[in-house]
């Protein structure tokens, strides 16, 4: 038991330190220059921003239907562009983890999108009989513009007819494959 819980409080420690060391994008330190149009925070207020999860900021049932269907819809994608693209190197078995925005929460702005995914290789020593597996995490940032609003990401992700992974995020000529193809 002391093991099991020993191990359960290490895992995101480990999962942070291997992203850190293999890839993984540091977060980058908040602008603190004054932004064009106002802070984004209701009259009234101290002008201080506040950032919640993307579906945390959705208020609608449809809406909120909208998002965790991108979400669905994005590791369906990859998992189509993978065998031809990414699962051809090192790694043959990335899976996605999550798709997770922060959202400025009364502008509606996006701070940050990440898209993290995990790989491994395994391979059987013979002599031995055991298993070493190289296990990797990989945290990739989604290119998106500055002051994109996250209903106007959710739009056009959601577009009938492209794939969500090759859509031109807003305000960019930049897609989330291509912050893929940076990441990995």
């Amino acid at each position: 038991m002391l093991v099991r819980h020993s191990l359960t409080t290490l895992l995101p420690v480990l999962a942070l330190a291997c992203s850190a060391a293999h890839g993984a994008v540091p977060q980058q330190p908040e602008d603190t220059a004054p932004q064009p149009g106002g802070t984004g925070a209701p009259a009234g207020s101290t002008g201080a921003q506040s950032f919640i999860d993307a579906e945390s900021y959705f208020a609608s049932s449809a809406e909120i239907d909208a998002w965790y269907a991108l979400r669905r819809d994005l590791d369906d994608d990859f998992d189509a562009v993978c065998g031809d693209t990414f699962c051809e190197g090192e790694y043959s078995n990335y899976k996605p983890l999550r798709f997770r925005c922060s959202v400025e929460e009364h502008a509606g702005t996006i701070g940050r999108c990440v898209w993290v995914l995990a790989a491994s290789n395994e391979e059987v020593l013979a002599s031995t009989g055991d298993v070493e597996v190289d296990a990797r995490i990989f945290l990739c940032e989604v290119p998106v513009a500055p002051e994109t609003a996250v209903v106007d990401l959710l739009a056009a992700l959601s577009a009938p007819g492209a794939r969500a992974i090759d859509a031109a995020l807003p305000g960019t000529d930049r897609s989330i494959y291509d912050g893929l193809v940076d990441c990995l």
